[in-house]
């Protein structure tokens, strides 16, 4: 018999039951994430961005990831990832080839940025006319001037390659490393390759559209009473959703949560999914303690 090693549902989970109703009425936010980097990507230590993460891990072998992430989740189709441009992530390690040849390619991006200001093109004051006015200096004459346009295009692209390796960077995880979690890193080092991550990052324009920032340092990350006020205004503007027909499975933590959930989910869905799509839905409902007894 084959054993799958991948599971066809992407799983976000929850620590609480409130939680996971808040998610199932409202959809999935967005929140700020600390990302340790040290191992993998030099001068980048701590990183914090807006993401929502899944893993991918089938339901036999998920018992170690609920000791992290908690004993409630939601399963999502993949197809609904996909549509909705969740990623796995990319998972490297020090000294990899991957990792060097990240490392090198932003060397050289800031290579380009760090010139000296010897070397900095230098513009003559405009000459003065024989009444002394400089006003009517034609600047049009270097900016028309073909050197001085081509490296002005130049350092546009290179800006511009530079914003979307900061994108790319935000789908890179080490395969193991330090993990940021309830205010402070873990005593020992987690494996996330085990976890199989697929991750949403906000699109930098929705970002810059919605007036909120891309990354904070973490100083500011670590401050609860700043993190809590982030997280609200980014959940104001960034979430995803789906609707009863995307949902594959639905967890808590025991089997005496089953009943109420059923009644919740009548509550959630009940106006806005046909009867039958309702009633399916009902049967994705299991808990973690059937998992662990029958799977």
């Amino acid at each position: 018999m084959d054993i799958n090693i991948s599971a066809n549902t992407l799983f976000h989970f929850t620590t609480t039951r409130q939680n996971l109703l808040g998610i199932l009425g409202n959809g999935l936010y967005a929140r700020y994430s600390l990302e340790n980097f040290e191992s993998i990507i030099s001068d980048k230590a701590e990183l914090v961005f807006p993401m929502a993460c899944f893993c991918d891990i089938p339901l036999s072998q998920v018992k170690r990831h609920t000791n992290i992430y908690g004993k409630y989740a939601i399963g999502l189709t993949k197809h609904w990832g996909m549509e909705n441009k969740i990623n796995p992530v990319i998972y490297t390690y020090p000294n990899s080839t991957t990792a060097d040849i990240l490392n090198n390619i932003i060397s050289e991006l800031d290579n380009f940025f760090d010139i000296k200001e010897e070397e900095k093109p230098k513009l003559r004051a405009p000459k003065k006319t024989r009444d002394g006015d400089s006003s009517l200096f034609d600047f049009s004459k270097i900016l028309n001037d073909p050197t001085f346009k081509y490296r002005t295009e130049v350092a546009r692209k290179i800006s511009e390659l530079n914003e979307k390796l900061g994108h790319f960077i935000k789908y890179i995880k080490p395969y193991e490393g330090k993990f940021y979690r309830n205010d402070n890193y873990l005593d020992k080092p987690v494996k996330f390759y085990e976890e199989r991550e697929w991750r949403f990052i906000p699109d930098k324009n929705v970002i810059s559209d919605a007036k909120l920032k891309d990354s904070f340092k973490a100083e500011y990350y670590k401050d609860k009473v700043k993190r809590r006020a982030i997280n609200m205004k980014l959940a104001n503007h960034i979430k995803l959703s789906f609707k009863a027909s995307d949902i594959r499975f639905i967890i808590v933590s025991q089997d005496d949560e089953i009943p109420e959930m059923l009644n919740e989910l009548e509550k959630i869905f009940g106006k806005t999914t046909p009867y039958n799509d309702l009633k399916l839905l009902g049967t994705r409902l299991i808990s973690f303690e059937q998992i662990l007894e029958d799977l």
